[in-house]
Order: structure tokens, then sequence, then C-alpha cells
């Protein structure tokens, strides 16, 4: 223990006020420093800073160093590491009581123990991204439980020993899988449970501070708030998010499936247009026929980029520009064999023929999107093609409009509608 008022804190003291920092930046400033060189978290805070200065305590490793380095000095110029202690200072002349070597050998085995080797993280990546490829092929009732079960092993293995570097990778895995659950409770209509996986999800990519994984799962958020019709709240999540992945693979995403369509919605047309511009300077390459995932991990794509677009525009009343958007969409989405985005973008197109009063036309493009998914029924198609016959309520006398609502009801998914996914 230090004395009071000693020299390394009178010198910590005036460096930290020469460099303009408060007690609470300082500690900051070393636990991002010792993130940064060592990868490695430490507790220290203005309190701690403030121990130091009043000499009530002493710096232990890495905080030398860290200071050091800091100040760029070295901790002999901090007043630190004087030299030797006299004998009296040591101990009153009695030999230093080390610890027995094995018990040193022994810390040392298990500070780099694992419960988990780098071939079983590869693996549990590869897995959560293919899960992302899969998500509108495979569907909530095929994915749920397999997702729940990976998450719950996943879990387990955080609760034992890893390296820093392999936790971090394991925290990110959990992350994903956590964000998937999320939005496809989402497609389920179960937005408590949507909300809890997400902000988990967000949780996890703060404790590795992993700025990529924090804005997809700002993208996901923006979603369970758009179904929600909370639009300001999507709007916030997506700026949010777009703090963390501007530049990065996740700001197309952020654009327009989570700015454009929630300010489309609030009916600000010249946000939606910015939104979509920048989206479309960002838009992924994809090769001819394939189509990004719709969380997708790497940057959207220009088909994903213009159905949002199609959405948004639609919301703010552009007929025009929502049609043009949704055929440009539909022509990568039909060659992609998409069943959902496929039907979904049909939906959005017959909307725009509806506002036009060509009920007859859009009745018909309707069933075409309710006769590409008849295979494989989903929620999303149920819902929309509901929302569908509600804007056309006016027009139900026609022949056209009363043959599509008795094909609905003949098609509807029997399994509890969820939320639609534009």
């Amino acid at each position: 223990m230090l004395a009071g008022n000693s020299p390394f804190g009178r010198e910590l003291r005036r460096r930290r006020e020469d460099a303009g920092l408060s007690q609470r930046q300082l500690a900051e400033a070393l636990a991002a420093l010792a993130w940064d060189e060592l990868e490695l978290r430490v507790g220290v805070d203005g309190n701690l800073v403030s121990r130091w200065e009043r000499g009530t305590a002493a710096p232990r490793p890495p905080y030398p160093d860290l200071l050091a380095q800091l100040f760029r000095a070295t901790p002999e110029d901090l007043g630190l590491r004087p030299g030797l202690p006299s004998a009296r200072e040591a101990g009153g002349g009695r030999e230093p009581a080390f610890e027995p070597t094995m018990k040193i050998l022994d810390r040392m085995l298990r500070t780099g123990s694992s419960n988990v080797s780098d071939g079983v993280l590869k693996q549990l990546e590869r897995m959560t991204e293919e899960a992302v490829g899969e998500y509108e092929r495979l569907g909530p009732l095929v994915l749920v439980p397999r997702l729940v079960k990976q998450r719950e092993w996943v879990e387990g293995l955080c609760e034992g020993r890893q390296t820093l570097h392999q936790r971090a990778r394991l925290y990110k895995v959990a992350a994903r899988l956590s964000g998937l659950l999320g939005s496809l409770a989402i497609d389920r209509g179960d937005l408590a449970t949507a909300r809890a996986y997400c902000d988990e999800a967000f949780q996890l990519a703060e404790l590795v501070d992993n700025d990529d994984l924090r804005a997809w799962v700002r993208g996901t958020q923006t979603l369970a708030e758009y179904y929600g019709g909370e639009y300001q709240s999507c709007l916030d999540l997506a700026v949010d998010g777009l703090r963390y992945g501007r530049g990065g693979e996740q700001e197309a995403r952020l654009l327009v499936q989570g700015q454009a369509r929630a300010a489309g919605r609030l009916g600000d047309t010249r946000t939606v247009m910015a939104a979509v511009d920048r989206a479309q300077e960002l838009a992924a390459d994809y090769p001819s026929g394939a189509v990004s995932p719709c969380l997708a991990l790497d940057g959207y794509c220009g088909a994903r980029i213009d159905g949002n677009a199609a959405t948004a525009l639609l919301s703010a009343g552009d007929l025009e520009g929502s049609r043009r958007f949704a055929f440009s969409a539909l022509a990568r989405f039909d060659a992609a064999g998409m069943a959902g985005p496929r039907s979904l973008t049909r939906i959005d197109i017959a909307l725009t023929f509806l506002s036009d009063d060509e009920p007859d036309r859009a009745a018909h493009i309707v069933g075409e999107a309710l006769t590409i998914s008849a295979s494989r029924p989903i929620a999303t198609v149920t819902v929309r093609t509901g929302q569908f016959l509600d804007a056309g309520r006016r027009f139900l006398p026609t022949a056209s409009m009363r043959h599509l609502a008795e094909l609905a009801a003949d098609w509807q998914n029997p399994a509890r509608p969820g939320l639609p996914r534009g």
C-alpha cells in the first residue's frame, strides 16, 4: 500500500490534469488501451484512479505499463518501481514466501484451458451462417426448434472456460442465434419474445464491442418495431444502427429495411429516397439468379434494396415509384425462385393497381402470389393478402375480388398468422 500523498499520486494527478482528463476519463482511456493493446477487459474506474492519487492504493499490473504508455513515460518517471525495497520493508529480513512451482504451473494450465476448440467454433459459425441463408426457405416451424437447441448448447459452453479470443467468437455466435430467433418470433407475431431475444443479442454485441454485430442486431430490432406499428421507434433504431454500421456491410440493410420503410409510414418521401439512393450505391454484387438473405450477414443485394424501396414508397403514397422498384426486384426474385419475396412483391404491385382503381388486375396479381406460395403457405403472405382485401373492400362486389377472397380463405395457412415481412 502506498503512503498517503505519495510521489506517484502527485505525479499522476499532475499529468492527468495537464492532459485535461477527469478521473473517470482517465479510467476510460486505460480500459480502452487495455482492450486495444492486450485484448484485456479491466475493471478500472474513477474511484480507483482517485485512490491511486490519494495514495491509498497502488496500481497493480497491467496498470503501471498502461499508465506509462498513456502518458508516454516510464513507470519510474511516474514514481513507480523505484527499486527493490529494503530488507525492513520486505519483512524484516525474512525470506519471501513465494508460491510453490506446481501451483504456478497449475494456474498456467487453467489460464490456457478451454472447453471449446477453434474447430468447434468454426463449425458453430458455419452453422449460424447456414441458418441465415436457409431462413426464408425453411421458415419458423423448422428453424425454431433447431436454433433453440443450438442456442442452449452455446449457452452451456459460455458457462465454461475459454481464452479471451475464443470467448469473443462464442459470444458472437450466441448473438447471431438470439437475433435469428428474434426475427423468427417476429414472423410468428410474438413481438414480446422478439424484443427479448434482440435485446439479448445486442447485449452480447456490446460485450464483444463489435460494431458490425451491433448494426446487424439493430437492423433486426427495426423489424420488431416496424411490424408492431411503432414507426418512429423503428426509425430511431435504424438511425442508431447506422452509427455502428456506417461504411460497413449492414449499412444498406439499415437504410432500406429500417430507415426507408419507417420514413415511408411516416409520410417522409424525401428521407425514403435519400435512404434508397445511398443504399443503391452500396449494393453488394451477387451472382445472376442469386439474392442476398433478408437477414444478410454481408451486404444487401440490389433486389433486396429495390424490394424494400417499393414497400417504403407504397406507404409514402408514391405509387409510380413503388411499382417501378417492385418490378425491378421481382425480375430477380423470380429468377432466384424465392417464393416468399416473389409473392410479397406481387402483393405490393397489386396494391398500387388497387389504388389506381384497377381491382381486376390487382386481384389477378394477388392470385398469382397465392399460387406461387401454394406448395408452402407462409403466414406473411396470408396477412398481406388480408391487408389487400381490407384495402379493396369497396371492390368486393366485383367477381374478381369475390373469387380472390374465396381463394384466400381456401389457401390460408392453418398455423398462427405471422406479421408481414417486406
